[in-house]
């Protein structure tokens, strides 16, 4: 008899190479079964039941408990101390995409939201914190959230400039270069002249060794600097403290 899954010959009940049954009997009524059957020929019961989700619900509700625990410190009470560990990435920590003083309640002025919305704006979050976990120095747990913030935007759905331009710079901390740069591209594919997009797609160069591709991207970012970050971008306006640093950034890149 040969197995109806790898193809091998065998004379038992089993598959020697594999281990499906070949001579299964049907839960429900008994009658055997033909190999490599769905369901049984006399009462039509189904063989093999269907894959669960579970491991899918599991894997994403454990996200959702991590994320909570690593935005859990920057979350205060009004009069609570302030975590020393947050530093503001930008005024009202605009990586958020939103006035963190008002959803922090009256008086948590600079306070993340409520732990609660949608995968995107978790991932913003997430984030911010990894972000922020790297200017004040902590690299090792910045770099530890790493592959859980990445995690977070490949579950948020298709992502806009920003969205792409977060992940991006989040791949490049990781060491990876190559997916950092192609993620930069997808802004870049619509938008050639992006700042953003092209300072992601530099840095991200830059950590895969190639410095070619790295001068080019920050020659173009310095070539549309003007023009482009006077356009009233949604991004732009979020990040408008770090653009003159990207400026300065290529300049100092192409100057050696």
């Amino acid at each position: 008899m040969r197995c109806p899954s790898c193809n091998a010959e065998s004379s038992g009940a089993y598959c020697p190479e594999c281990g499906t049954p070949l001579r299964a009997a049907c839960r429900e009524c008994g009658t055997a079964l033909v190999p490599g059957a769905r369901f049984c020929t006399a009462c039509g019961a189904p063989v093999r039941r269907g894959a669960s989700n579970l491991p899918w619900y599991i894997a994403g509700a454990a996200l959702v408990a991590l994320i909570v625990l690593v935005l859990l410190p920057t979350t205060r009470r009004p009069g609570a101390a302030a975590d020393p560990g947050a530093v503001p990435l930008e005024p009202s920590a605009d990586a958020l995409g939103g006035d963190m003083a008002s959803a922090g309640g009256p008086g948590v002025a600079g306070a993340p939201g409520p732990l609660t919305g949608t995968p995107r704006e978790l991932a913003d979050r997430l984030f911010n914190r990894i972000m922020q976990l790297r200017e004040a120095g902590d690299t090792a747990r910045a770099r530890f959230f790493l592959p859980m913030g990445m995690q977070a935007y490949a579950m948020a759905g298709d992502l806009d400039a920003d969205g792409l331009y977060h992940l991006s710079l989040l791949q490049g901390m990781a060491g990876n270069g190559a997916e950092g740069r192609a993620t930069a591209e997808k802004i870049l594919a619509t938008s050639p002249n992006h700042l953003l997009g092209l300072a992601a797609a530099a840095e991200a160069a830059n950590v895969a060794g190639d410095r070619t591709a790295a001068r080019a991207y920050y020659r173009r970012l310095l070539d549309h600097y003007d023009a482009e970050s006077k356009k009233p971008l949604p991004e732009y306006q979020e990040h408008r403290r770090i653009l003159p640093e990207y400026r300065a950034e290529a300049d100092a890149y192409l100057a050696h």
